[in-house]
C-alpha cells in the first residue's frame, strides 16, 4: 500500500473518529466518551467488563483501526525514508499527542459527570459534581423536590458532601455547590456539555 493512501486513509479515520465521538458524547457525556476513547487507545481489552453495545463497538473498532494505520505508516516511512513522508509523519504524530492531550482533560474535567456503572446503551449509574460553572450550576440552591428529576427520568441515589454521605435524599434537601451526587436513569435526560458546545439538560 502506497504511503499517500495509507495517509489517505489516516484523513478519513480522523474524520470518521470524530463523527463518532460527536455521536457518542451526546449519550455519555465528554468525559466518558473521552476515556472510552483512551481506553482503546491504550491497548485495553474490547471489552472490559462492561456491556460492549453497538456505539461503544464501533469507537473501539474505529480507535483500534487508527492505530494499525499509524503503525503501518510508521514501518513505512522507517523501511523506505523519505523526507517528505516523514515530515508528515512527524506533523500527524503532533497532531496525535495534541488529541491525546485534549481527551486526557476532556476525562478530568471536573465539571463533566462520570458514568459508574452503564446498565444498557441509555441507562446507567452516574456520578455528577455540582460546580458554578458546569451543567449542572443551575441545580445549586434548589430541592430536590423543586428539580422534579423523576419528570426526567433521573433518582437521586446519594449525596456526597463534606465528607457526609446521604443516601436515598429526600425531596427537601437543598444541593450545595461541590456536592457530589451519584444518580442513577436515563443519559440522554442528564445536564452535560456535549463536543460541539451544546448543552443538554
Amino acid at each position: 500500500m502506497s504511503s499517500v493512501m495509507i495517509f489517505l486513509l489516516f484523513l478519513l479515520w480522523s474524520i470518521g473518529l470524530y463523527y463518532q465521538l460527536k455521536g457518542y458524547d451526546k449519550k455519555v457525556g465528554l468525559a466518558t466518551a473521552a476515556s472510552k476513547i483512551l481506553r482503546g487507545l491504550l491497548n485495553y481489552p474490547l471489552c472490559s467488563g462492561e456491556e460492549l453495545n453497538g456505539q461503544h463497538l464501533r469507537m473501539v473498532l474505529i480507535v483500534k483501526g487508527g492505530r494499525l494505520l499509524l503503525f503501518s505508516l510508521l514501518i513505512r516511512v522507517i523501511i523506505f525514508p523519505r523526507l517528505w513522508e516523514t515530515v508528515l509523519l512527524i506533523i500527524i504524530l503532533v497532531a496525535v499527542s495534541l488529541a491525546l492531550y485534549y481527551l486526557a482533560s476532556l476525562r478530568n474535567d471536573p465539571n463533566e459527570y462520570q458514568s459508574v456503572y452503564p446498565l444498557s446503551e441509555d441507562f446507567g449509574v452516574y456520578e455528577l459534581l455540582l460546580s458554578p460553572s458546569g451543567t449542572t450550576g443551575e441545580w445549586i440552591g434548589a430541592t430536590l423536590a423543586e428539580l422534579d428529576l423523576r419528570k426526567k427520568e433521573l433518582l437521586v441515589l446519594s449525596i456526597s458532601r463534606s465528607e457526609k454521605i446521604t443516601i436515598f435524599p429526600k425531596g427537601p434537601e437543598i444541593l450545595l455547590a461541590d456536592d457530589r451526587l451519584l444518580v442513577f436513569g436515563k443519559n440522554a435526560t442528564l445536564p452535560l456539555k456535549t463536543l460541539d458546545g451544546e448543552k443538554k439538560c
